[in-house]
């Protein structure tokens, strides 16, 4: 299975290299820069609306600050905001907006950023951001350059929050930068943004700097970079790990950024077996994590999970890791087996667990990992296709921000069917909570019940990968998995 894998991917890559690409490379220059984002789903590039693919998201950021933005290393830095305080509760964010104008000339003012960010946070209750976004109670401007955002309980990483591309604005679809639209013809291109002044003319030289932006599957992004027609490639995940290493990509070149966030699987279906909690422990107990990951090629690096939560997040004296956490894979091994022979002896025979995962290599890897473990204790898994009526889905995200709040709020009732309504009461008073310290030790509780329940399974952290040659200016693997397109070519966000 492996060797016709891999020849069925050197035959993918080989056909993409000589059909669809150009046989010459461009002369390299630093100052133009041709990017591909990986798209496994919609390819459309558009900077409006609330559910943005990731290169949306990457142009919606280059063209359209909000108060704050990120930087290659994942940084918040101001945008429209030149700086910010906030209120010993935690409750009120106030800004003062650089002296700026939108690209048609208008003078950024504060009322408009006001109104225009109420807007915002409105149409994002329907989107990736809308259980992070209800926090905000309030905007208002207070002068012509300062307004204040006012929430309904402290949020300590509000302003990662800010820097998220869907909070970035358009007036009228005029945004303020730090890029403009230069062109739309053969893949998207993005240029400096400046200022309009009345005393501009056409003569006026412009800016030679510009990036260039495609949205196109990872075998089609890899066969450009290795035929010199891109530069950078963002947007990678585990399932196109063996396409790198089909096309012989430098370990050198190839970039993981150090993300959190959750990959595992989650229970969308409890029956028969799966519907009690101890059975669903043994799935988890059962996977063999390390042999997992090192399955996918090229990857060294990649953390195993046992729990839901980054442990940086952890609150001291709380221990949210399964009961079974120092029990050797062996043990484990041993212990599951007996459990499901002795559930077979008085209940009958297990359904197999159905896994909802796309048709491509990686996922592929994945599932054959999966099944052969369960095997081994007597119990065994059918792949039903990313579409297929399943008991579990693969959860692949990155986290926004660092806050344990968003890690449970992936599995409260709205989110998945496989719950606990009291986790969700007690997420609900960990948000109303006033007191830090109060908020952070409820939510830790909550982990401890969701790890019991067990609706998710986690397995590891979340690879994201990209690829880009060593010294390229602007680029740095960062916690956020975010690489601004501005930076690549040496354009500052403000």
């Amino acid at each position: 299975m492996v060797l016709r894998s891999k020849l069925w991917l050197n035959s993918i890559w080989a056909a993409v290299a000589v059909t669809m690409l150009p046989a010459c490379s461009f002369a390299e220059d630093e100052d133009q820069i041709r990017v591909a984002v990986v798209e496994d789903g919609e390819a459309r590039i558009n900077p409006v609306g609330t559910r943005l693919n990731y290169a949306s998201s990457t142009m919606r950021a280059s063209m359209a600050k909000g108060l704050v933005g990120l930087d290659e290393e994942g940084r918040v830095v101001p945008a429209l905001a030149a700086r910010w305080i906030v209120s010993d509760d935690g409750l009120s964010y106030i800004f003062r907006l650089f002296d700026a104008k939108w690209d048609d000339g208008r003078q950024i003012a504060a009322e408009r950023v006001a109104r225009l960010l109420r807007e915002r946070v409105s149409e994002l209750r329907d989107s990736r951001l809308r259980y992070d976004i209800s926090a905000v109670d309030e905007v208002v401007s207070m002068t012509g350059r300062v307004i204040e955002i006012r929430l309904d309980s402290p949020h300590p990483n509000f302003l990662q929050l800010l820097a998220q591309p869907e909070l970035g604005l358009f007036r009228a679809g005029h945004g303020a930068g730090p890029m403009r639209l230069l062109s739309e013809t053969n893949g998207i291109k993005l240029t400096r943004f400046d200022e309009p002044s009345q005393e501009e003319t056409d003569a006026e030289e412009e800016d030679d700097r510009w990036v260039s932006l495609r949205s196109e599957p990872a075998a089609t992004a890899i066969a450009r970079y290795r035929a010199d027609s891109a530069q950078v490639v963002l947007n990678g995940k585990y399932h196109h790990l063996p396409l790198i290493e089909a096309a012989g990509i430098s370990s050198g070149d190839l970039r993981l950024d150090p993300v959190a966030g959750l990959f595992g699987l989650r229970f969308m279906r409890a029956e028969g077996f799966w519907a009690v909690p101890g059975n669903r422990e043994v799935l988890a107990m059962a996977i063999n994590r390390p042999a997992l990951l090192t399955s996918f090629p090229g990857v060294s690096a990649w953390k195993a999970r046992l729990k839901i939560i980054p442990e940086a997040l952890d609150v001291e004296g709380i221990n949210a890791y399964p009961d079974w956490a120092s029990m050797t894979m062996e043990d484990r091994i041993a212990f599951t087996r007996d459990h499901v022979n002795g559930w077979k002896a008085s209940e009958g025979p297990i359904v197999p667990l159905a896994i909802a995962l796309p048709d491509v290599a990686g996922a592929d890897i994945l599932f054959k990992r999966i099944q052969s473990d369960l095997r081994r204790v007597g119990l065994d898994a059918r792949n039903v296709g990313i579409d297929g009526d399943a008991d579990v889905q693969l959860i692949d995200k990155i986290a926004p921000y660092d806050s344990p709040q968003w890690f449970l709020k992936q599995f409260t009732c709205p989110m998945t069917p496989i719950c606990l309504n009291d986790a969700d009461s007690k997420i609900s008073e960990a948000d109303a909570a006033t007191n830090l310290e109060i908020k952070a030790r409820l939510y830790a509780q909550v982990e401890e019940m969701l790890v019991d329940h067990y609706n998710f399974i986690p397995l590891a952290v979340p690879i994201r990968w990209s690829i880009a040659p060593q010294g390229q200016r602007g680029f740095a693997v960062n916690p956020r998995g975010w690489h601004p397109l501005n930076n690549l070519v040496g354009i500052p966000i403000s």
